[in-house]
């Protein structure tokens, strides 16, 4: 997003704002809701997050990109939901197409494709938040270690070392799974 169009947002113009909007609500709705897991709360943290940051965006500096400002907000947005709910309910299933491979799969391919990603949920799911969130930001949104380490406000190398340990907690639950 250009600059002239967050000044326009900064001053109150409509058209700009509803422009900022229509360019981030989507990727921020999707990540509200890989971390919330309910789409009526991630709908109502995506407009939290959006009005947030519209109305910080005088505070925003441009030594992180604006998407990465805008996760931050987000993340910190459902942090804030998960602690009201008390309840350490996780990821719906919206990686049907992460895994899928490039050729047409067969009927008995895409069976237990499904399968694999089914399993690789539910280990997903009963992560603690610590380890779940930096994974579906990882592997999710595509998100660089630094951008995560920016959005969680922690050291790169505790993302390292979270990411490590989350992998080798899907890596056990899965392989118990297959045995």
């Amino acid at each position: 997003m250009d600059n002239r169009l967050l000044e326009q947002c900064k001053a109150g113009n409509a058209a700009a704002v509803e422009d900022f909007v229509q360019t981030y609500q989507r990727e921020v709705y999707c990540l509200a809701l890989s971390i919330l897991d309910d789409s009526h709360e991630a709908e109502d943290a995506t407009q939290e997050s959006l009005l947030a940051a519209l109305r910080g965006l005088e505070g925003f500096k441009a030594d992180s990109s604006l998407k990465t400002w805008l996760f931050s907000i987000t993340v910190n947005t459902c942090r804030t939901r998960l602690q009201r709910r008390k309840r350490a309910e996780t990821l719906k299933q919206i990686l049907n197409g992460v895994f899928q491979r490039t050729p047409a799969p067969s009927v008995e391919e895409n069976a237990i494709q499904n399968e694999s990603n089914e399993a690789l949920w539910r280990a997903v799911r009963r992560m603690d938040a610590r380890h779940r969130i930096p994974i579906v930001l990882r592997y999710v949104h595509d998100l660089s270690v630094a951008e995560i380490s920016k959005i969680l406000q922690i050291p790169e190398g505790t993302v390292h070392s979270r990411l490590n340990a989350a992998r080798r907690k899907l890596h056990a639950v899965l392989k118990e799974g297959s045995s």
